[in-house]
Parts: structure tokens; C-alpha cells; sequence
């Protein structure tokens, strides 16, 4: 009986050592992130800057329903949180962006080069760069995140797998201006304030779009709003939405072979919203 015991018990240990290793080699890898403010101000700490993370592993594909409520207590267990979550911005991001975020600077480097220092064209430049150099940028998946959705709707509830980064802010009181203006950074969110009055707090420069500025909503949708007096309408502006003014060359830049300006700003505008509306807080 005892030799019979002995081989049993170990083949016990040994299916209990391998259930375990399972476990801890999970291939779903989720980071809890609850968000952060990116440094405009170079003196700005990088404690200041960091934001507390937690990070959920599970041995196989798992429902996005199970991810959020585990995120949720996890969220609630470490006090990472003081109010609800903001789920308008909630997402799940998967590969980094570090590629397209590095081409961007170069280029926005590159047109700087193009002015002196005291330019205002190269000082709205410099303070773009260093917010797109500060921010982090991964692959925004096209999911819609609701926590009573997915206990309730199939489709908003697929399997999820892999290394992601799961995001669950509380709602920011702000809006970001950025691009062609002089004081660029978080202005107070004000309901029912227009795109129009967030640009007139943040000065724009000559070299500035006078026409329409894009705004990126907390869930990544991409909006054009008028802001000139001859056609602005007004569209409301969610909380933690980015707004920016594109560049243009004013109006001594030179103009293609159709009539449009062929200053060089077009790429660095379309490259700087399609950054954005893929930002990591």
C-alpha cells in the first residue's frame, strides 16, 4: 500500500506544480491604467506625471464583461479612484504606437528647423512636440467599453486576448488646446462653451486655420467644428476632449498648382489627429 500512496501522491504534486505554472503563465495580460497628465512644463517631475497600475492575468482568452468587473474591484481594492469611472473615454489599446510617434516628431523637428527660435511658428511647434514627446500612443481597439452593455449585449462582450492596456479614467473638469497657439495646454471644461471661446483663451497665432479646428472627443471620434464668426454653429465639447488648431502657412504661403497652401503644414496636421485620437492618458 505505502509504494502504491507514494507514486499517487506525487503524481498529485506534480498536476498541482503544473496548474499553477498555468496560472502564472497567462497569455491575457491586461494593464490597468487610470490615466495621467502629459508634461507641457519641462520641470514638470516625472512622479507628477506617473499614474498607479495594476495588471490582470488570465490563462486563456477572456470576456470583456469579466475583464472590467475584475478591473473594477481591483480598481475599487487599491483606491486608484475617488469617483466613477468616465466611460465615455474608458478603451482598450493594444500595440504601441512608438513608430508612428517618432516619425511625427521628426517632422514636426524638421518643419521647426525652417524658423528662428523667436518665431511664433517654432515656439507653437516646440510646445507640440513636447506634448506628442510626453504622451504615450498605442492602437485604440474599436470597442466601445460599457460595463452594464456587455452584461446585456453579445456584441459588446468578445473575447479578449493578448497584451493590452485597459483604460479607466475618472472624467476630467478639462479640455486640451493644442497646435497652432500661443498658450497651449488644459483650459477648465465649461458646458455648453463653444470650440470658438476655448481658442480665444488660448490665443491663436498668426499661421493659425481661421476657418474650422478639429476637436478629438474622449472617445476618439473626430469632429470639425466652425469657428469663424461667419460660420460657427455651436457642437458640445465632452469633457477630456483635445481641440486643435491646425497650422497653415498665413497668408503669405506658397500655394500648389490648384490654389492650396503648399507651406508643408497639411502633413504635420493630418499626422498630429491621427496621433491623438490613439492617446494613452
Amino acid at each position: 500500500m505505502k509504494s502504491l500512496l507514494t507514486p499517487l501522491l506525487l503524481i498529485a504534486f506534480s498536476l498541482l506544480a503544473t496548474s499553477a505554472t498555468y496560472a502564472e503563465t497567462a497569455n491575457t495580460r491586461v494593464q490597468i491604467h487610470t490615466g495621467q497628465a502629459p508634461a507641457l512644463d519641462q520641470g514638470q517631475s516625472q512622479a507628477q506625471s506617473k499614474s498607479k497600475q495594476i495588471t490582470l492575468n488570465y490563462a486563456s482568452a477572456v470576456r470583456t464583461e469579466q475583464v472590467l468587473k475584475d478591473a473594477q474591484l481591483q480598481i475599487a481594492k487599491h483606491s486608484l479612484l475617488t469617483t466613477p469611472v468616465y466611460w465615455l473615454q474608458a478603451a482598450i489599446f493594444t500595440q504601441p504606437l512608438e513608430q508612428e510617434k517618432s516619425a511625427l516628431l521628426a517632422l514636426i523637428a524638421e518643419k521647426q528647423s525652417e524658423f528662428d527660435i523667436t518665431d511664433e511658428r517654432y515656439i507653437a511647434l516646440s510646445t507640440l512636440h513636447q506634448f506628442i514627446s510626453s504622451s504615450h500612443f498605442a492602437k485604440r481597439a474599436a470597442l466601445e467599453l460599457d460595463y452594464d452593455q456587455t452584461r446585456i449585449t453579445s456584441s459588446a462582450n468578445p473575447l479578449l486576448s493578448g497584451e493590452l492596456t485597459l483604460q479607466l479614467p475618472a472624467r476630467s473638469e478639462q479640455v486640451w488646446v493644442l497646435g497652432a497657439v500661443t498658450e497651449a495646454g488644459a483650459i477648465k471644461w465649461q458646458q455648453r462653451q463653444s470650440t470658438a471661446e476655448y481658442l480665444e483663451q488660448a490665443k491663436a497665432i498668426s499661421a493659425a486655420e481661421n476657418d474650422t479646428a478639429v476637436v478629438i472627443q474622449p472617445d476618439s471620434k473626430i469632429q470639425t467644428h466652425p469657428i469663424a464668426y461667419w460660420n460657427e454653429r455651436h457642437h458640445d465639447i465632452a469633457p477630456g476632449a483635445i481641440i486643435y488648431l491646425p497650422f497653415t502657412g498665413g497668408w503669405l504661403a506658397p500655394l500648389d498648382n490648384l490654389g492650396f497652401d503648399a507651406s508643408g503644414f497639411n502633413e504635420i496636421n493630418q499626422a498630429v489627429v491621427s496621433l491623438l485620437r490613439e492617446r494613452v492618458l
